[in-house]
């Protein structure tokens, strides 16, 4: 069977019009768009979030962070270790339980979350920019709407820290 001939019986085009594909493909292309700007700063929008998260001097536990992030504990652990490793944030024991460790982001942390900022920003206007300023908004609302819809149904969810 050619490509053509799957588009022409509609089972290509079915799936095209999948909201879960678009979803897929739409966050693959916000992705792409997201590396393309930070390239050079060698960051991934899972650590930039992270970073978002531990701005100003916010000190929080990793599932903490996990739950406000909408992660779960293994990726956390990942890219927590990830962003130590390279000066962007710290572990350290909380005085209150010395079980627990708590995140803080670092100087160089907070220099790259900046940076990453503005990157982030010209990826957001890239993918926006396909829409009138009206429909991008109403994009951006009915996504938000879509996710608050089903967040707490999932295994995880966004909560507060």
């Amino acid at each position: 069977m050619k490509p053509d001939d799957r588009l022409d019986n509609g089972s290509l085009a079915d799936l095209y019009g999948r909201p879960g594909f678009l979803i897929r493909r739409a966050h693959q292309i916000t992705s792409a768009l997201f590396a393309e700007e930070t390239d050079d700063l060698a960051i991934t929008s899972t650590q930039f979030g992270m970073l978002i998260a531990l701005q100003g001097g916010i000190s929080i536990d990793q599932a903490s962070l996990a739950r406000l992030l909408g992660l779960d504990r293994s990726t956390t652990g990942l890219v927590v270790t990830n962003l130590e490793e390279r000066g962007f944030i710290e572990r350290k024991t909380d005085p209150g339980d010395r079980r627990r460790r708590m995140l803080t982001i670092t100087p160089a942390g907070e220099a790259i979350r900046a940076q990453a900022e503005t990157a982030s920003r010209r990826s957001q206007a890239r993918a926006l920019d396909v829409f009138s300023e009206d429909d991008a908004a109403a994009f951006v609302r009915l996504l938000g709407h879509f996710v608050d819809a089903f967040n707490t149904s999932i295994r995880t969810p966004i909560t507060d820290a």
